[in-house]
């Protein structure tokens, strides 16, 4: 056998272990995926047995987080900060036009926002790196698609920055009074985006 045929022969033995290995890791990592769970409702501070009262004199903290706050800006230019909404419960939707994951969520999100926006405040946030999304592609991504929500952009970075985001899409839920209430990394099912919210709801 010559030296050419060994050659050939070796790689295709290296190319089958690599395939047999990927379709190995494939099952296991497939098997281990479950789908997104929606959010846990946001405790409303009544207490069950697993949450006692506290003893008399003593003075309950408030566990929760608040949601890092964050400044970014409307199709005018405006400038809206995630605070600015305290005392309704909000979604941030960290997402951008060349993300697939997102693209699959954004007529979710829209039409969420028609069935909910008058009961929690929809931030669907462009990231706006100003090489692959700037302000006017990504109003113009959005407005050929036909959607109604209310749209924002980082353009200072300072959503990003606030959630250290190196992945999107990524979906933050907020409730009324300020606090993280869930986060979600990835693509939400509409099934799922639905059940966060309405546990978003008093």
């Amino acid at each position: 056998m010559n030296r050419q045929k060994r050659t050939t022969l070796l790689l295709l033995v290296v190319l089958l272990a690599l395939l047999i290995g990927a379709a190995a890791a494939y099952r296991t990592l497939s098997g281990r995926y479950k789908p997104a769970d929606p959010i846990s409702p946001v405790s409303d501070g009544q207490t069950t047995e697993a949450d006692p009262a506290p003893a008399s004199g003593e003075e309950t903290v408030d566990e929760r987080t608040p949601a890092p706050d964050f400044t970014v800006y409307d199709r005018e230019g405006n400038a809206v900060t995630l605070s600015s909404f305290r005392g309704k419960p909000v979604v941030v939707n960290f997402w951008a036009t060349w993300c697939p994951p997102c693209r699959m969520e954004l007529p979710y999100f829209d039409a969420a926002w028609a069935e909910y926006g008058d009961k929690i405040e929809f931030l669907m946030v462009d990231l706006t790196d100003g090489g692959r999304d700037t302000v006017e592609s990504a109003a113009a991504f959005t407005d050929e698609a036909g959607y109604a929500y209310p749209l924002y952009f980082d353009t200072d970075f300072s959503g990003a920055a606030a959630y250290a985001i190196n992945a999107v899409p990524l979906t933050v839920f907020v409730d009324a009074d300020g606090m993280l209430a869930g986060t979600h990394l990835g693509a939400l099912e509409e099934e799922t985006l639905r059940a966060s919210l309405d546990a978003l709801l008093p």
